[in-house]
């Protein structure tokens, strides 16, 4: 049912998670309607769209609903798996995805470290992806950010070598795209998450294996706050986990943007000022 998810806590205690949505007297024109009588925006996520990971600022995918975008997933034992990986001593991250044949991008799983070298973190995304998809003949195809190139920021692994090297050194080659800001790069992200003419959108995450890229969506990667109401127009990169595993995503919509029909260039954000949206993922009407 719409709405009404059952599961288990680590403790081993049933729970049970009951959005509003699964009233169907409780319409989108009803929310929309009770919306307005809150006066604080993060009052109404967290007490009526059951969103507990509500961060000071504004969300940079407000467009973002776990109930539009986010679904179990299985992957498709004869594709390609494609994995990005974020760099870094605190938290490094990988994200798995795959092409679904809608031509939509399926993000199926995370891997989240912390406090390991890159070389640790690696070795652990092979024994995880050795486990969960064994035998696979189609392999996987690897991004990562050209910053890789760079001299290895890990400062406890106490040599030159590159994170790129490291990987190559274990059997993956990354690759990358020059030239993208990150700014194209959430660009591309906002086009995945756009509703297509089959009412569909171009991006699925499953949120019971991607919480921290969940997490990141629904709130903990934000534009922050400033003076006069106003935020910020870069988001905050030193939220960790939720900046890195968001940094994967833009590694994984660059690399693959042309097998995923997006398009690259000037003007792909949303015009200013952004439109507000509910928690149904639509534009809020005034």
């Amino acid at each position: 049912m719409t709405g009404l998810t059952f599961g288990m806590n680590a403790l081993d205690f049933m729970t049970v998670r009951c959005h509003y949505s699964a009233d169907p007297a409780k319409s989108p024109e009803w929310a929309e309607k009770e919306r307005r009588r809150y006066p604080d925006p993060s009052k109404w996520e967290q007490e009526m769209e059951i969103n507990w990971f509500v961060a000071a600022g504004k969300r940079v995918f407000p467009q973002f609903s776990e109930t539009l975008h986010g679904r179990p997933l299985e992957h498709r034992a004869r594709k390609v798996i494609y994995r990005a990986w974020d760099f870094g001593w605190l938290t490094p991250a990988c994200v798995l995805a795959q092409i679904d044949p809608k031509d939509r991008l399926i993000v199926l799983r995370e891997i989240v470290g912390r406090e390991e070298t890159t070389k640790a973190f690696a070795q652990r995304v092979i024994a995880r992806c050795a486990e969960w998809y064994p035998m696979r003949s189609a392999g996987y195809e690897d991004f990562c950010d050209p910053a890789g190139q760079q001299a290895s920021s890990t400062a406890s692994e106490h040599s030159e070598v590159r994170d790129v090297e490291v990987l190559n050194g274990l059997g993956i080659y990354p690759r990358w795209q020059y030239g993208w800001s990150r700014k194209d790069g959430r660009s591309l992200i906002h086009q995945l998450l756009a509703v297509r003419v089959d009412d569909t959108p171009s991006c699925y995450v499953d949120g019971a294996q991607c919480p921290t890229l969940l997490q990141a969506f629904l709130g903990k990667y934000v534009y922050p706050p400033k003076r006069g109401g106003q935020s910020h127009d870069e988001p905050d990169e030193t939220n960790h986990p939720w900046s890195d595993v968001m940094a994967c995503l833009r590694y994984m919509a660059t690399g693959l943007y042309s097998a995923l029909g997006l398009r690259r260039g000037s003007g792909l954000m949303p015009a200013a000022p952004e439109p507000e949206y509910h928690g149904y993922g639509s534009p809020i009407r005034r």
